[in-house]
């Protein structure tokens, strides 16, 4: 093929400008399909029978996590519903769930704390002052005590990754008065804050440096007594440890929205939560609003970007780079067939549960490794496009080179 064009052009002079035009419609034509190809593909509905996940056919998922560091793909731990009641259960293979709390255990219905790490071990709460830590099937109960026989019970942990031998970590807690915040650490659990009847908080993930930021809600009286108003509101908390109690420090930045619906940790000391109006970017001294509407949110390390869901039926999704701000809308291979409720990344993969149209639960899966490879329609078009690129420039230039010595020569 070079050296069919290596003669086409040695031919006459207008023959380089018919190269080059040549050249530059498939540069424009290339463009154009390469344009075309902003499609995420790879997106499956459904799970593989053969797997055997506990929460298929017709389980509702009230929490769910996945365990990344896992033999099988799919392992997770979760509490789910269906027509004989609610479970929490850890699925580690296809063979593998252990019941945590089974059907019939009137326990389940008093959890108001649940989250499963990388590693599988699962943390909740279904009684008060308690924490129950579950680790390779065998359960354990902390019972938190401040010194005063106060009563709580515990809406949020978030641990200070930063310390693993200190273990400590912020509650957010339920008690008289209101929604408080306590330490706990290798001293035990401090005496609350004192509780803001007019917030609620709801979740809370550590930052840096001794810092974690909550978010909730704020009620408040508009101008009609009767009427009740609600903001969205984040708290920045400090506490390095020991007996003294966390200090609580409420942000004048408000959003709006119904409510915060995702909120995650991220690298370098920022954290990233989301109503469905606005999307924040949290560090340990700014919140940073921006306008994007979405009922979901996830956050992938690797590339260190938050992907944003809308509703059921959207036909693309938002990207936003952590690190520059910028924002990308990716095409869907076909509108969202669900309703989202969770996404979550592990791995190369990306999980979106949620209900369809019927109001049945399933999952949609989506492969992250597909995007720009050779396996992709845009991948291989970039791969095409480079190597014909290359190849026409390389014979343009050999051309030149060789008329060159020829003329030296004579």
């Amino acid at each position: 093929m070079a050296s069919g064009w290596r003669k086409l052009l040695e031919e006459e002079s207008e023959h380089q400008w018919l190269a080059l035009g040549l050249f530059l419609v498939f540069v424009v034509i290339g463009g154009f399909l390469i344009g075309g190809t902003r499609n995420l593909e790879g997106m499956v509905l459904g799970v593989d029978s053969d797997e055997n996940f506990a929460f298929d056919d017709g389980h509702h998922i009230i929490e769910i996590a996945y365990h990344a560091n896992s033999d099988w793909d799919g392992a997770h731990s979760a509490i789910l519903l269906n027509s004989s009641g609610m479970k929490m259960y850890q699925q580690l293979s296809s063979a593998d769930v252990n019941d945590i709390v089974p059907f019939d255990d009137e326990l389940i219905r008093d959890v108001t704390f649940f989250e499963s790490d990388e590693e599988g071990t699962v943390t909740y709460s279904a009684a008060q002052n308690t924490i129950t830590t579950v680790v390779n099937a065998m359960p354990s109960n902390q019972i938190l005590d401040d010194g005063t026989g106060s009563s709580f019970s515990i809406q949020g942990i978030a641990k200070d990754t930063s310390d693993l031998i200190l273990n400590n970590r912020v509650l957010i807690t339920s008690e008289d008065g209101g929604s408080g915040v306590r330490g706990l650490g290798m001293s035990g659990v401090t005496i609350s804050s004192s509780p803001d009847p007019s917030v609620s908080w709801t979740d809370l993930v550590f930052l840096e440096d001794d810092t974690y930021i909550a978010t909730g809600v704020f009620t408040y009286h508009d101008d009609n007594p009767a009427l009740l108003g609600s903001k969205i509101v984040f708290a920045h908390i400090t506490w390095a440890g020991g007996s003294n109690v966390p200090q609580v420090l409420i942000s004048s930045v408000m959003g709006n929205g119904s409510e915060v619906h995702s909120l995650t940790s991220m690298k370098n000391g920022l954290a990233a939560a989301a109503s469905n109006q606005e999307a924040y970017i949290i560090s340990k001294d700014s919140i940073e609003i921006h306008s994007i509407s979405a009922t979901a949110m996830v956050y992938e390390p690797c590339e260190h970007r938050l992907w944003f869901f809308g509703e059921q039926g959207s036909k693309s999704i938002l990207r936003m780079d952590v690190e520059t701000g910028e924002e990308t809308t990716k095409n869907l291979q076909y509108a969202l067939p669900l309703q989202p409720t969770f996404v979550l990344i592990e791995g190369d993969s990306l999980y979106i549960h949620g209900y369809d149209n019927k109001g049945e639960p399933d999952r949609l899966s989506l492969d992250l490794s597909l995007e720009g490879s050779m396996s992709s329609g845009r991948g291989f078009l970039n791969f095409l496009f480079l190597f014909a690129g290359v190849l026409m420039l390389g014979t343009q230039l050999y051309t030149i080179i060789d008329r060159t010595l020829v003329q030296k020569k004579r």
